[in-house]
């Protein structure tokens, strides 16, 4: 019986190997895998909520529908947090059973889910294992190789980024060294939930009270902390199915059964108010941050639609930065105040949003980004085009330059007679604030023509048929 466990237990570590792989590739190299982020069960029911995916909504129900059949699967085989946590603790310590996660996660889970119900989503930011996963490998791993290769400046928005990303990753391997799956058991949303469903599934590790000598042997193999030898009692609630207890058990008293299982443990007096604690602060937290200021000017991706609903969606797992053709999504610091951090906003100094690209509409995992067509979002509004003239090398000086002009895709800018050269005039009725005339602008470090974001995205008026789109080289535009 033992070699049956560890050959279902080397099945679980190679499909989880597997997935690992594909996921890292897909956050890292981009273009590929990156619908297998509908698997993830935290971003997939957003996404189910917004409607905008029929496969979201299909992932989400076989993940509950597993978890009533064998229990918490997911986070040992699907989850990339997860399994990167196992990566962690190749060589763990011995470990104990946790009897107080109960006291931690609902009211950590009450108090997020609370918030994000009255639209402050960003406490998940932190909290979703696919978010965190993205930005580890994002803005972690990935923009610290970017950096040793290619080096940056520190005053980029997007080292705040890196900091945030390695500061979770180093929590996470403390807390992994401390406590094995501590995190998947207290802080994670998504292992709250599916634990909850765990407790009526119908496959469950259960310890053979005539079989067991109390040895310790599976207590101290259980990443989970899940297991009490001395109780003989396994909580299924956080067991995530990683079977090491069933192959350390010399006396077969571990088994995977389907019998009926024993009354449910139920939460105290105790537990209850602290829960209703922590979901009354969500609610008063939301009730303060809803007084804050709505920044002005800051320019949201295509498809956000307004600031409430994109910051009510939207996770911050930098899917849509990693894939961004124009290199102009960043993830936000103060742009949007306390509510956007970690989100992605466009910073026209670094990039345009290319007119023929939606790459951030087809991999945002949770429905934060509407799902546009290339057509309707080439007459998106993402902000209005505001000339300064002050700035301006034509205006200043009459020396002849027209970039912006000739960049624009849309023909919302063009040339008037200004003295003995020409200036840009900005056509309000077509402007689709897509930045090309910023990043083209020969100015520094000020732009003489800049965008400015508009409160809620809508569609424009047809672009002029006369209008060139132009083409992906223009990077090189001389002028």
């Amino acid at each position: 019986m033992k070699k049956n466990w560890n050959i279902l237990r080397l099945i679980r570590i190679v499909l989880a190997a597997l997935f690992f792989i594909a996921a890292w590739g897909a956050v890292w190299f981009y273009p590929k895998f990156t619908d297998l982020f509908i698997t993830q069960a935290g971003s997939g029911f957003l996404a189910v909520l917004s409607q905008a995916s029929l496969g979201a909504g299909i992932a989400v129900l076989s993940i509950l529908v597993v978890t009533l059949l064998l229990g918490r699967i997911y986070c040992s085989i699907l989850c990339p947090l997860g399994i990167m946590q196992d990566a962690v603790s190749f060589f763990p310590r011995k470990q104990k059973y946790n009897s107080w996660t109960r006291k931690v996660k609902y009211p950590v889970f009450l108090f997020s889910i609370v918030l994000a119900i009255m639209g402050f989503i960003f406490p998940l930011t932190f909290l979703m294992p696919s978010a965190n996963f993205v930005q580890i490998v994002n803005y972690g791993f990935r923009e610290a190789a970017y950096r040793a290769n290619l080096g940056a400046e520190t005053s980029n928005p997007a080292l705040i980024s890196m900091l945030t990303a390695w500061g979770m990753f180093l929590i996470l391997v403390v807390l992994v060294r401390w406590k094995g799956r501590i995190y998947c058991n207290t802080l994670c949303p998504v292992g709250t939930i599916l634990g909850f469903a765990a407790r009526f599934s119908l496959f469950k590790v259960r310890i053979d009270e005539r079989k067991c000598i109390s040895c310790g042997a599976c207590e101290r193999a259980c990443k989970a902390g899940c297991i009490d030898a001395k109780g003989k009692k396994v909580n299924n609630e956080d067991c995530v199915m990683c079977m090491n207890c069933l192959s350390q058990c010399k006396f077969d008293a571990l088994k995977l059964t389907g019998r009926k299982p024993a009354e449910q443990e139920h939460p105290g007096r105790r537990e209850f108010l602290i829960s209703g604690a922590a979901a009354a602060g969500g609610l008063a937290t939301g009730f303060l941050l809803g007084k804050t200021a709505k920044p002005e000017g800051t320019v949201m991706p295509p498809g956000a639609g307004n600031f409430d609903r994109f910051t009510s969606r939207c996770i911050g797992c930098g899917l849509c930065i990693s894939t961004c053709r124009g290199n102009v999504l960043t993830p936000a610091v103060t742009q949007y105040g306390v509510r956007g951090f970690m989100l992605p906003y466009m910073d026209f100094n670094k990039g345009e949003c290319k007119f023929k690209c939606r790459k951030c509409i087809d991999v945002c995992p949770c429905g934060a980004l509407l799902p546009l067509s290339i057509e309707e979002k080439q007459r998106w509004r993402l902000g209005i085009a505001q000339y300064h003239p002050d700035l301006c090398v034509a205006y200043l000086n009459g020396e002849d330059c027209g970039a912006c002009a000739e960049h624009c895709p849309v023909g919302a800018l063009t040339m008037e007679p200004y003295k003995d050269t020409a200036i840009p005039k900005v056509n309000e009725k077509l402007c689709i604030g897509c930045g090309a005339c910023q990043q083209i602008c020969p100015i520094r470090p000020k732009r003489a023509i800049t965008i400015k974001g508009v409160s809620q995205q809508f569609p424009v008026e047809k672009p002029r048929e006369e209008a060139a789109v132009k083409l992906e080289a223009e990077e090189d535009f001389p002028f």
